[in-house]
């Protein structure tokens, strides 16, 4: 007797063969495969949450304040990145309109007579209108907002809104660096392109209890009529920015019909599902009046109902009698009822093929 001793699985591996190895090595690829497709879904799902915390009190790299207003009370100093884009539509100037007294003593809620109210509005108003005229000459403007707050980080912040990028890139490089108000312009790119997220909804409401030092946006009151000719001003001096502005109008109203006529081809499609059953049924009524106008070109005759067949097959047996009592008289000539009723159903089958052909 011969004994062999059994191979450990480091010997087996050494010991595989041709197709055995490919067998081997396909397993493991699939499994390896496997891993790779877990390790990107699990890197997909990292991207999306992250991308849906920047700039959320979730975010614990970057700033979100800076991210939502453009400045953040700590400056330099503080732990959070602070993302500056390279380009952007919005440009913000620090410092710009320097508040008179009676502007800050109303930030802070003091009373002031209507006086002085009314020249710090004029104040206002005069720098507003020499801001917005000069700012113009560099492309069409969308916004230009003024903050109210008193705080060291948005005292007299001006952030203006171009419609492109372009344009507000041509307007960093015409005013950097320039002077106003005896003060060195220092303008940079803002991220804040919407200016509803970083407004305070509770001051727009009159209910902001932090009043001037609230680290949300408090924009300067500009009125309706005062900013609509200022617009209507800026489009009569350039008349390229209205025809810019028609032709984004048209593009929109474009979009707007494509998506209509979606809409009305969606609703179209879903009426003619709705109108199925109802063909359904009229299908039904003609097929009933095709059977009815079928049956009354064949022939024309009704049938018989239960009692006028037992009344007729009476009166044959009644004559039936009268011929055996009087054989050779009766209207059947002595033919027995069965073999009439036969007789008519065959006429009658007879009758029936020769209307049909």
């Amino acid at each position: 007797f011969f004994f062999f001793k059994q191979k450990t699985a480091y010997e087996m591996l050494r010991s595989l063969v041709g197709s055995e190895m490919c067998i081997r090595d396909r397993y493991m690829g699939r499994f390896f495969n496997l891993s790779n497709i877990y390790t990107y879904q699990c890197q997909l799902t990292m991207a999306e949450r992250l991308a849906r915390m920047i700039g959320t009190e979730e975010d614990k790299v970057n700033c979100p304040f800076f991210y939502k207003i453009g400045a953040c009370r700590h400056g330099d100093k503080c732990t959070r990145n602070h993302i500056r884009p390279e380009k952007s539509q919005t440009l913000l100037v620090p410092h710009m309109y320097n508040n008179p007294t009676s502007a800050i003593a109303m930030a802070e809620g003091a009373r002031v007579p209507e006086n002085v109210l009314l020249e710090t509005i004029k104040h206002f108003e005069d720098f507003y209108e020499d801001v917005f005229i000069e700012l113009s000459n560099y492309g069409e403007i969308e916004e230009l907002n003024v903050c109210d707050n008193i705080g060291d980080h948005l005292i007299g912040n001006v952030y203006v809104k171009y419609t492109t990028e372009d344009d507000a890139e041509n307007a960093y490089n015409n005013i950097q660096g320039r002077t106003y108000d005896n003060r060195r312009i220092v303008c940079e790119y803002s991220p804040v392109t919407d200016f509803k997220e970083a407004r305070c909804r509770q001051y727009d409401e009159g209910e902001c209890k932090r009043g001037g030092y609230c680290n949300f946006m408090h924009l300067k009151h500009v009125s309706r009529s005062f900013k609509k000719q200022l617009f209507k001003d800026m489009y009569e001096a350039f008349p390229e920015y209205r025809k810019r502005r028609r032709d984004r109008e048209k593009n929109k109203d474009t979009d707007r019909g494509h998506r209509k006529s979606r809409s009305h081809s969606k609703g179209k499609t879903k009426k003619k599902k709705s109108r199925s059953p109802s063909k359904k049924k009229d299908k039904k009524k003609k097929k009933s009046r095709s059977r009815s106008r079928s049956s009354e070109k064949s022939g024309g005759r009704k049938e018989m109902t239960s009692e006028e067949r037992r009344a007729m097959i009476a009166a044959w047996n009644d004559d039936e009698n009268d011929q055996h009592d009087n054989p050779g008289q009766g209207s059947y000539g002595g033919m027995p009822a069965f073999e009439i009723l036969n007789n008519a159903d065959q006429n009658n089958n007879e009758e029936t093929r020769e209307q049909n052909q």
